[in-house]
């Protein structure tokens, strides 16, 4: 004979999920540290209006844990007869398409009292789960709720005749919504599933030989760790890297240039072709000693001719002490003249 339930008064899941959603509103009965001061002034009504938001977000989240903490856990045997509760009522909902006998309707209603209560105790699991997951790309609300769609899924497919604990089946479940969210909302560029799964395999990892070193592996100790090549390992991480704007304006430049006038040209070389596609190599070395000196140096640096990788308009300026589009000029002007001198030599 299965042991009794006993159903006591709980936040029910709607109130839960609703709390979710409470970090710009505060809930029915806020508690009185939720009162936000108003200033009369403009501006200091808004760094107060600011900092009232921080703590009304706050005051949410340590709400939403408080609620869910009082629910009392199940034992083993009250989640294997709620989980018989739940799968009746799916068999029901599945084998009849008729209407329902008073019985059937009562075995529905106890299926989704049966769902909600697995729900609602196991919800601190998801927690758990999701702080494991936090600052890779989503905030810890949004790890719950997407830890909390991996949950109802478990509870609806929990079979407890596989003889798992509850809790360890909706492990699974839980950890790929949240992961499975990360990969999809946090990324520009969506990853397959299985280079995600190494990532997080990788960073699981490293943790752990970072805890047991005391230092930060070394890309051979955990490519060795995980079983795989330096070379895989470091495609990974190329894989992994973040997507940044090249419209972005670059840390520390005094002249706010970007990221894309920062990075070097790869196809730099065509610039002679497209300067003129006549310019003999031999006669470079002579063109460019009738430069003055400045514009000698812009060119050497720009194309690298003289050996070195070539530079960004923003880095030869640092160089010479010119703003970017002080270079931009000077360069045009050179290749100019170089292109009279290319032409006056084919004329002869």
């Amino acid at each position: 004979m299965r042991p009794r339930v006993a159903h006591q008064s709980l936040p029910s899941l709607p109130e839960l999920g609703a709390a979710l959603q409470a970090v710009e509103a505060p809930p029915a009965e806020p508690p009185a540290t939720r009162s936000v001061p108003v200033r009369a002034a403009s501006k200091a009504a808004a760094r107060s209006s600011q900092r009232g938001t921080t703590r009304l977000s706050v005051d949410s989240i340590g709400w939403y844990l408080s609620s869910i903490g009082r629910v009392p856990l199940l034992t083993p045997a009250e989640e294997i007869e709620l989980a018989h509760h739940v799968q009746a009522a799916k068999r029901l909902q599945q084998e009849h398409s008729g209407p329902l006998s008073p019985k059937q309707k009562r075995q529905l209603r106890m299926g989704q009292k049966a769902r909600d209560r697995m729900m609602a105790a196991n919800l601190r699991l998801v927690v758990s789960v999701a702080k494991k997951y936090q600052n890779q790309g989503l905030e810890l609300l949004d790890l719950v709720q997407e830890g909390a769609i991996g949950l109802e899924r478990a509870v609806d497919k929990f079979d407890p005749a596989m003889g798992y604990k509850f809790s360890t089946y909706a492990y699974w479940w839980i950890r790929q919504g949240m992961t499975r969210a990360i990969d999809n909302s946090a990324r520009t560029i969506r990853l397959p599933i299985h280079i995600s799964e190494k990532l997080s395999k990788m960073r699981r990892i490293s943790r752990e030989l970072s805890h047991r070193l005391g230092r930060q592996p070394n890309r051979l100790e955990l490519a060795h760790a995980m079983g795989t090549t330096p070379e895989e390992l470091e495609e990974l991480l190329t894989q992994s890297a973040p997507c940044a704007s090249l419209d972005a304006h670059a840390r520390g430049e005094e002249d706010r240039s970007t990221l894309g006038e920062l990075i070097a040209d790869p196809a730099s070389g065509e610039h002679f072709d497209s300067m003129d596609r006549h310019l003999q190599k031999e006669h470079l070395g002579t063109w460019l000693s009738q430069l003055n000196d400045r514009e000698q140096k812009i060119l050497k640096l720009r194309f690298g001719l003289e050996g070195s990788e070539p530079l960004t308009l923003a880095e030869i300026g640092r160089q010479i002490n010119v703003s970017r589009e002080r270079v931009r000029q000077l360069e045009a002007k050179a290749i100019m003249k170089l292109r009279l001198m290319s032409n006056r030599q084919q004329a002869a």
